[in-house]
């Protein structure tokens, strides 16, 4: 049988007139005539759908709204009335009804109407369990190290304010976007939109179309007006990721749009007002990047109210076998599994032990391999695909320096007699942010230069340059 429907009406004909007519369609139907028998009918079975008369002897329409949308999986309500009074149905709609209909209703408006509220509403319930699923799964990747704690303990402090911007920082895979997700679903914006941006999966020609909108005829092909990110943020959270591949030319504009909220977009003359908290997310070091140039220092300020660091899984590692065995469930369920596959000792062990150079995504993939290609219950070391389960040898980075070692505080710029001043061309703190920068780095290196400029990503006379006008020789 089709969805079952309850048709409430105090005229018999039409009442049945219209069962007759949703049966043919397929759906189950059951009749009530008046308002206290309708109300008996939604608590003793389950229903998909109500189309009631709001006039009724015994208790009226909206009183059966009530009625049912104080049920468990409360059915759609369709409310109709011949009267045209506009009050009723601003206060039905108001009540929570999915549609309102004028009598005489016409057998196609009535089917058309009723297919789409019961489409809107499984759409909604699967929103709803979608959510629910996506938070419940989100939520260990966050681990429950002390280090973490720290870091979830800092996001809701984030959550707790109305607008208040963060950068995230961390590694490749480390989970900024669930931590970006956690602090909108924390937050009184909970209810709006959140909207994630690859930054550098734009084409650079339609970065400002995209986050700004645009109108018809702002560029060649431009046939209609494009909302933009940040318009369908409105109301919710605004996530930039990778804001490290945002071109220098296009700053300026999101910095003012972050500042006053407000925005043209393109090809407009019309100003357009957003109500967003903007996150932003990157694995590189944004300090590297003012002094690089490619950052403005500005705009990194106003993005970094709070700058919150996730540490790699390799400094973190007493997560990484409850996070297997969260990952391990989750699959076994997801294949189809009537019990989950479990990890040997050995196995639990080697994953410790391993480096994770790709953190909780690469664990992740591991532990879908593990379970997709798991012959039994169990995963064994073998089944890991570790190469020899053994640490994988990298050269450091900014992320690795022991905790409560930071950048070094800002201090002028060590100049020697002679040397054109930094900050005549770039800035002086641009200038002490590339010195502290170098210095870190080799610090880092051991005092290799070789290493440090691998670590920077410039060559060894660029940097032997750099430390020779520092003092950093």
């Amino acid at each position: 049988m089709g969805p079952r429907v309850l048709i409430v009406d105090d005229e018999r004909i039409l009442a049945d007139m219209f069962a007759r007519l949703l049966r043919r369609a397929g759906y189950e139907t059951i009749t009530a005539y008046e308002g206290n028998e309708a109300v008996t009918a939604l608590r003793s079975r389950a229903f998909d759908a109500v189309v009631s008369d709001v006039n009724l002897p015994g208790c009226s329409g909206l009183e059966i709204l009530e009625a049912a949308l104080q049920i468990e999986n409360a059915p759609t309500v369709l409310l109709m009335s011949g009267t045209s009074d506009v009050r009723t149905a601003v206060e039905g709609m108001r009540r929570g009804a999915a549609d309102f209909l004028e009598k005489p209703v016409e057998s196609g408006d009535l089917l058309l109407r009723l297919e789409r509220a019961l489409q809107t509403a499984t759409m909604r319930r699967k929103l709803v369990a979608l959510e629910a699923r996506q938070k419940e799964q989100r939520m260990p990747l966050l681990g429950a190290s002390p280090a973490m704690g720290r870091v979830v303990e800092l996001a809701d402090r984030v959550a707790m304010t109305p607008n208040s911007s963060a950068m995230i920082l961390g590694e490749s895979g480390v989970g900024k976007e669930v931590l970006a997700a956690r602090i909108h679903e924390s937050s009184d914006r909970r209810d709006g939109p959140f909207v994630r941006v690859n930054l550098a999966a734009i084409p650079e020609s339609m970065i400002e179309a995209e986050l700004f909108g645009s109108v018809r005829g702002a560029f060649t092909d431009s046939r209609r007006d494009r909302a933009g990110f940040f318009a369908a943020a409105d109301g919710g959270t605004l996530l930039l990721d990778e804001i490290g591949e945002f071109r220098a030319e296009h700053q300026p504009k999101l910095l003012r749009a972050l500042e006053e909220r407000r925005f043209f977009p393109v090809g407009s003359d019309r100003e357009r007002a957003v109500n967003v908290r903007v996150l932003a997310a990157t694995n590189r070091d944004p300090r590297r990047m003012i002094a690089e140039g490619t950052l403005r220092a500005d705009l990194f300020y106003r993005l970094a109210t709070v700058t919150i660091e996730i540490p790699p899984l390799r400094a973190r590692r007493e997560e990484v076998a409850a996070l297997a065995r969260h990952f391990l469930e989750q699959f076994s369920k997801a294949f189809g599994r009537r019990s989950p596959i479990r990890l040997t000792p050995e196995a639990e062990d080697a994953l410790v032990r391993y480096e994770w150079p790709g953190n909780v995504r690469q664990l992740r993939n591991a532990m879908e391999r593990a379970a997709m290609l798991a012959s039994g219950d169990e995963v064994g070391v073998d089944a890991l695909d570790l190469p020899d389960c053994a640490p994988i040898a990298r050269e450091p980075t900014l992320f690795d320096l022991p905790e409560g070692e930071d950048l070094p505080r800002s201090r002028p710029p060590r100049l020697h007699s002679g040397e054109v001043r930094l900050d005549d061309a770039k800035g002086t703190a641009v200038a002490e942010l590339e010195r502290d920068h170098i210095e870190r780095a080799l610090k880092l290196a051991n005092g290799s230069k070789a290493r440090a400029a691998q670590m920077l990503g410039i060559s060894r006379t660029t940097l032997w340059s750099k430390a020779k006008r520092y003092g950093l020789e």
